[in-house]
């Protein structure tokens, strides 16, 4: 069987069929799982046992895997894994006061090479609630008046870890703080595969937009937010043990739902920049 790629509306994700972790994947399954990507920014592949091995090595061919700047938390068999996991009261549950991610992001924005997707495995689902959201900032730019799109092309904003994620994030240490000190992105950034322009910044990371009194950066990035936020750009992902979903983060931001108390662990892999970071 074939692998098959069913886009959701608007193009804006996408379900993938077909792929067997028993059956080696094929170049033309690979480039069609790819360009899934691509195209959709977000796709999931239901009904995946937990075949690490596998998993790790479909990763790796989308690009150079990036262990997370949190080292305390990477999977025992793999460093280019990380386990996030919440109300499991053991070694890799985290004891913040709110479910890591739980903030408006895209994945390794605060770093000088931020990572082209992200992939997370379901491995423990609470019974109700413990969504993820996605917002496609394809068109969110896309969509924004003329005026503002002119207004923004060209300029670069700092990005921070953990600058305004509250409760949700964990505290570096002294070497991971020296590692990753502020750095400056393009606000609309133009994806090097398919040339459309996306918005690249997001609540939880972005810290002031450079050229700007801070009042004024603050206002230009509230009316981005609002609008980038509307219901018509958003996908909920209602995860199942066995989901594994791709995320491109050059055209997305995304979130993980604080609405759960049961034990709740997913699998990411981050891959990294693999082409230079373009402005629009």
């Amino acid at each position: 069987m074939p692998v098959a790629v069913t886009p959701l509306e608007h193009d804006f994700g996408a379900v993938i069929s077909g792929v067997d972790p028993f059956r080696p994947l094929t170049k033309a399954d690979f480039a069609t799982i790819r360009r899934a990507l691509v195209d959709h920014i977000v796709f999931v592949i239901p009904d995946l046992p937990l075949e690490f091995g596998w998993m790790l090595d479909l990763c790796r061919r989308f690009g150079p895997l990036v262990p997370h700047i949190l080292d305390q938390y990477h999977h025992p068999q793999s460093s280019e894994c990380s386990v996030i996991s919440m109300n499991t009261g053991d070694a890799f549950g985290r004891a913040t006061g709110r479910p890591a991610g739980s903030y408006w992001h895209s994945d390794l924005s605060y770093d000088a090479n931020p990572s082209d997707a992200i992939f997370l495995y379901g491995v423990t689902i609470p019974g109700d609630g413990g969504d993820t959201e996605i917002v496609d900032m394809r068109r969110a730019y896309e969509t924004l008046p003329e005026k503002t799109r002119q207004r923004i092309d060209g300029l670069t904003a700092v990005h921070r870890y953990g600058y305004n994620g509250g409760e949700s994030v964990t505290a570096l240490n002294r070497a991971q703080q020296a590692a990753h000190p502020d750095v400056v992105h393009p606000v609309v950034r133009t994806h090097p595969v398919t040339g459309r322009k996306a918005l690249y910044v997001s609540p939880g990371v972005t810290v002031r937009i450079n050229g700007m009194e801070q009042a004024d950066s603050d206002d230009l990035l509230a009316e981005l937010y609002e609008h980038a936020l509307k219901p018509d750009f958003r996908y909920r992902h209602k995860w199942r043990a066995g989901h594994l979903v791709g995320l491109d983060n050059r055209s997305s931001m995304h979130r993980a739902i604080a609405d759960y108390a049961e034990p709740r662990t997913l699998y990411r892999f981050i891959v990294g920049c693999t082409e230079r970071m373009q402005a629009a």
